[in-house]
């Protein structure tokens, strides 16, 4: 009887709940799955409360903004709370044996843990790239920032391998954190979908004289909702019959129309609610996100599993995710709702275009965007530096499963 290879055995740390589908927006969730499915025997180390400190963080900060007209201090990035961290995964890790430490987004955990053991933390972004950024990192304490590019510079001193989504985050990596090139990894997430509907499904002829868009994020703001509203209206004005829908949040008073469609929330975690998002992916002809700050949004993968071209902007890690002219297109920062539409008018009139369109984003899709190709891919990484008696036992892969090493940044 030929023996089986001896599967790596990974700690996955993280403060948050891995069980969660909405934690990371279901990031961990999947990346914890998609390693046990591909990789090895996974024990999750999380989730660890700090509740009642953060309490505290957020009467401090109230103290703060009032003080400094608005300024904030990150507490849940911060020395003290990354000390107590290290300290409670420390204890978990004593007198455990594992090979890797998998460590998603976890600057903070990491950068005050003493282990012996590798570690490979898998990231969206680096620090800097988020300050001023994102919201959630905006006007902050000069403290505060120089606390959170400390924390993180400690966690990439201490990862034996950096995995991130995109090229742009991990050229970050490289310039802003002194990060070596050979220990920077790329590999696009995937979808977070429980199923993916059959090819023959998807790339159904749906074609009506109606241009129905799809507009899917919880952010009206970041996520561009105006822009998409105005898209509509300048669809309309060029003569299209255009539809929005969106979902996952309701736009402010004041952007209501009659081909405006809102479906305040859709829980993936039901069945039936996420019947229905397939419902709407299936009914659309275009995914449209005018974005204006993103890492790596995985609706995209999701958008292109439906063989559904998407619009959005050329902002953050997105170009991972869409590849002009492969599964759809990206526009500058700048541009409005005019731009947009002028964008998406020709492809809408253009059946055979729209037809080669849908299917290379499919296509793109099951070759890249999706979780088994990320697990292929950084099973035979792991394997190869942290297992390397059991390298031999790594299957053949196919060029669309190609070693995440190889992608230039």
């Amino acid at each position: 009887m030929t023996p089986q290879p001896r599967r790596l055995r990974i700690a996955f740390l993280t403060a948050n709940d891995p069980h969660d589908r909405r934690s990371w927006s279901g990031l961990h969730y999947m990346l914890g799955q998609t390693l046990e499915k591909h990789v090895g025997d996974v024990e999750y180390l999380g989730p660890v409360s700090l509740r009642y400190l953060f309490a505290l963080g957020n009467r401090l900060n109230k103290v703060i903004g009032w003080l400094t007209g608005g300024k904030r201090y990150h507490y849940s990035v911060s020395l003290l709370v990354s000390r107590i961290y290290g300290l409670i995964f420390g204890a978990r890790l004593r007198g455990r044996r594992f090979d890797v430490i998998f460590a998603p987004a976890a600057y903070t955990e990491l950068a005050y843990l003493r282990t012996n053991i590798p570690i490979v933390y898998c990231g969206d972004s680096t620090i800097s790239q988020l300050i001023d950024y994102y919201a959630g990192l905006s006007n902050l304490l000069p403290v505060s920032k120089r606390e959170l590019t400390y924390i993180e510079q400690r966690a990439i001193k201490k990862a034996s391998l950096l995995l991130f989504s995109s090229r742009w985050a991990a050229q970050s990596a490289v310039q802003d954190f002194g990060a070596a090139r050979r220990n920077v990894l790329v590999q696009p997430f995937g979808a977070n979908m429980a199923q993916v509907l059959p090819r023959d499904t998807v790339l159904q002829p749906k074609r009506t004289s109606t241009c129905h868009l799809l507009f899917v994020g919880v952010e009206w703001g970041r996520k561009g909702g105006e822009i998409a509203f105005e898209t509509l209206l300048e669809l309309r004005q060029l003569g299209i019959d255009a539809h929005l829908t969106i979902c996952g949040c309701v736009p402010p008073t004041g952007f209501e129309h009659e081909n405006l469609t809102v479906v305040p929330f859709l829980d993936k975690n039901d069945p039936h609610q996420r019947e229905q998002l397939d419902g709407l992916y299936l009914a659309a002809d275009f995914f449209l996100l005018p974005t204006r700050a993103e890492c790596a949004a995985i609706v995209f993968c999701e958008a292109s599993a439906f063989g559904l071209p998407s619009f959005t902007t050329d902002t953050g890690g997105i170009a991972e995710f869409v590849e002009e002219g492969v599964n759809g297109y990206r526009l500058s920062l700048a541009a409005r709702g005019r731009e947009f539409a002028a964008a998406i008018k020709p492809v809408f009139e253009d059946p055979a275009q729209y037809a080669r369109l849908c299917a290379s984003s499919r296509q793109l899709f099951e070759q890249r965007l999706n979780w088994d190709a990320w697990g292929y891919s950084v099973k035979r990484v792991l394997e190869s530096r942290f297992m390397p008696a059991t390298a031999s036992f790594a299957p053949r892969w196919s060029r669309t499963h190609q070693l995440a090493g190889n992608q230039n940044f």
